[in-house]
């Protein structure tokens, strides 16, 4: 059976996030260690130049305007007439980049501008973790299979104080008018699962997936407040963006950048698997496709059919 994941219908809008993009903090001597002058980074993103201030490396969001929006690192001997392809509208001009450089822990002095790489898919799979049932996926109930049956089961399972989530999955092809039958609710507890699961089932009566996950919804929601507010400055990162993601069970941090010392670190603090740094930017010799984020919705926001965060 082909099987397409997804968060939710299109009639109904589940919250399966803690948080969305976070703005990129003003970027000052002294926020960061500053690394070996050596040390030559890369990075896919977007520069802008407005009149509001010079080339600038954007980190965190960019607002979808004419002309973007962002805050970023400030770019030594960026050259405009040296490069091919950006776009300009009120007396901004911007565009799409690879950038090859070295980072002095306030402004990105650039050494090569290439074309950028098309961005790296890393959406979390939403496939539901538990065996697939005999005679498949199919609701015991379809009369409590609505969408505001899904919704109450939503409340249901992140009401209870050992919950680590709650996301969805399709039967099939999603689309506009896939019902709520054919939508897989996954519901992950720390506690005791079969008592989760048979509550539920009083309330939901399309497909079920009752999971384990080892850390709280409560959890990730506190990990990412601390670290937003005042750990990561004192590991001696720079954050850009935060969000919480349920279906793996962690947070991720936008950072300018991170080394070895500090991923461990922030492993000793919070244990193996909890936080994912994403650095920005990264040795040449280690260097990863990227992402960009591009954000036009609140945080804790819902949509159908997308990720409410990172991209």
């Amino acid at each position: 059976m082909s099987r397409t994941r997804g968060l939710l219908s299109a009639a109904t809008s589940v919250a399966i996030v803690l948080g969305a993009c976070a703005d990129a903090p003003t970027v000052g001597p002294g926020d960061d260690p500053t690394p070996p002058e050596a040390q030559r980074y890369e990075a896919d993103g977007m520069v802008l130049e407005s009149r509001e201030h010079g080339p600038e490396f954007c980190l965190g969001v960019i607002n979808d305007s004419l002309p973007p929006q962002c805050s970023g690192l400030p770019l030594v001997d960026w050259d405009w007439e040296a490069v091919d392809g950006e776009d300009s509208a009120q007396g901004a001009a911007w565009g799409a980049f690879h950038l090859v450089g070295t980072y002095d822990g306030n402004s990105f002095t650039v050494l090569e501008v290439a074309v950028p790489e098309p961005p790296a898919s890393d959406a979390p799979d939403f496939t539901a973790p538990c065996p697939e049932p005999t005679g498949g996926w199919v609701a015991t109930d379809p009369a409590r299979a609505s969408d505001a049956d899904l919704q109450a089961v939503m409340r249901s399972a992140e009401g209870e104080p050992d919950s680590a989530g709650f996301w969805i999955d399709y039967v099939g092809q999603p689309s506009e008018t896939t019902p709520p039958g054919e939508i897989v609710a996954v519901a992950a507890f720390t506690g005791d699962l079969e008592r989760h699961e048979r509550e539920l089932r009083e309330v939901w009566g399309g497909p079920l997936c009752v999971t384990r996950h080892e850390r709280t919804l409560a959890e990730l929601h506190r990990i990412q407040a601390e670290f937003d507010d005042e750990i990561g400055r004192e590991l001696g990162l720079i954050t850009t963006w935060s969000a919480g993601n349920v279906v793996e069970n962690l947070v991720e941090f936008g950072v300018v950048v991170a080394d070895e010392v500090a991923v461990a670190a922030v492993e000793e603090r919070y244990g193996a698997g909890s936080v994912l740094l994403v650095p920005a930017l990264e040795p040449v010799a280690a260097r990863r496709p990227g992402r960009t984020e591009t954000c036009d919705f609140l945080p804790f926001a819902t949509h159908p059919h997308r990720l409410a965060r990172i991209a």
